[in-house]
């Protein structure tokens, strides 16, 4: 290859990793194809990228040309100084090893079938700085093969690399962290269901039975007679205790609604709206599809906070519970009223309470909360989830998310 042809060459492959850093986030996705670009390039047999796990002071393979070595991704690791390569992200330096067989750095490795090949250049990711951030190996067959151009054009590839890795691993701690602090809401968010369930367990058997039980002995005494103001107190009481009964069913279904369990949140919340018992006008317009569980638990305990506070604040004759899904997977729930309206900044009482309440519970899955009222101009209480994270297999790409400093 003339050397015009060779710095196109070149150029095509810094504008093929470039292009592909804009295309993938996936870090083995991106090495994988980086190092198959390489092998083209340098008419190597093999490409081996490494990224260096800051805690474990390692280096760890995490792209690889294709099979079989590309399947060994996050499995093989090499401590800092051990290795040729382990010896380029110690002291940040290029390495070509003409004959790896008699190289006293050289390090044999039986997956990577180190038999099948005689030379390799070695050469750090380098970010500004000098802060090594991985290691590109390529081998070869023949012996002597790579050239000091090779070094300075293969250099140039890695420094360009280095900062598409560092964002691919900043990006992967991210998508983890999110992954780990919805985890977390899931586990609080459900604590606080098993409690609720607890507390309507306790109502339903206890409280609710003793309810019942009063109720049929008061039965028992009216039907021996007496005098008639006895009579009468004893109707009341009746009547007092079949309203506290119907009470303690309806906090029961509240406390946990089987609905939310078994149809999921569209359904619980046309069957909150249908509960409410109010004269008020309820108008719902759900297009969301399905979300975790905790974040529509979270979503359904808000509405019903929302419309508690509507009930016994807003004076409203029409009310308005939308839920819509947009491309891009974000979810917003708005709870909007035709009432007399407050201002949010001076709410006080049993509305200050439930506004702080929803705002716990909008912030826990990690939602936009926004309140929209001023007096006599109704009340919208708006809250949009962010799309919520899935991590699979192959996101999980890189075994410890972590770069290490310059050694």
């Amino acid at each position: 290859m003339t050397e015009p042809d060779a710095e196109r060459a070149w150029s095509d492959l810094l504008r093929q990793i470039i292009e592909l850093s804009t295309e993938e986030r996936n870090l083995r996705q991106v090495l994988r194809r980086v190092a198959e670009f390489v092998v083209a390039t340098t008419g190597a047999d093999v490409c081996f990228v490494h990224v260096v796990d800051r805690d474990a002071r390692e280096i760890v393979l995490m792209g690889a040309t294709p099979q079989p070595f590309d399947e060994l991704a996050g499995t093989i690791r090499l401590r800092i100084g051990e290795g040729v390569a382990g010896w380029v992200a110690q002291f940040a330096k290029p390495a070509v090893v003409r004959d790896k067989w008699s190289d006293p750095r050289y390090v044999y490795i039986p997956a990577l079938k180190g038999e099948e090949f005689n030379s390799m250049l070695s050469v750090p990711l380098l970010r500004p700085g000098g802060d090594v951030v991985g290691v590109l190996n390529v081998h070869s067959r023949q012996a002597d093969y790579f050239s000091a151009p090779d070094v300075a054009r293969l250099s140039e590839v890695a420094n360009v690399l280095a900062g598409i890795v560092e964002n691919a691993v900043l990006y992967d701690r991210l998508v983890k962290r999110e992954g780990e602090l919805a985890r977390v809401a899931a586990q609080t968010i459900e604590m606080q269901e098993l409690d609720r369930r607890q507390i309507a367990a306790n109502i339903h058997d206890g409280i609710s039975q003793r309810l019942v039980s009063a109720w049929y002995h008061l039965r028992a005494a009216r039907a021996l007679g007496g005098e008639p103001a006895v009579l009468a107190a004893i109707d009341a009481t009746e009547a007092l205790l079949s309203d506290a009964l119907d009470e303690a069913r309806h906090a029961i279904v509240g406390l946990r609604p089987a609905i939310l369990d078994d149809l999921g949140l569209n359904a619980g919340l046309t069957s909150l709206a249908s509960s409410l018992g109010t004269d008020a006008e309820i108008e719902l317009d759900l297009e969301s599809g399905a979300l975790p569980a905790h974040v529509e638990t979270a979503l359904y305990r808000i509405s019903q906070e929302a419309l508690q506070n509507v009930m016994k604040h807003a004076q409203a004759e029409h009310v308005h519970i939308g839920m819509q899904e947009a491309a891009n997977g974000t979810v917003t729930l708005t709870i909007s009223d035709d009432g007399i309206g407050f201002d949010p900044s001076a709410a006080v009482g049993s509305m200050a309470y439930g506004l702080r309440g929803i705002q716990e519970r909008a912030s826990l899955i990690g939602a936009h909360l926004e309140v929209r009222s001023r007096p006599g101009d109704g009340a919208a209480i708006i809250v949009t989830v962010p799309p919520q994270p899935v991590v699979g297999p192959d996101d999980e790409v890189s075994p410890a998310g972590r770069l290490v400093p310059r050694a």
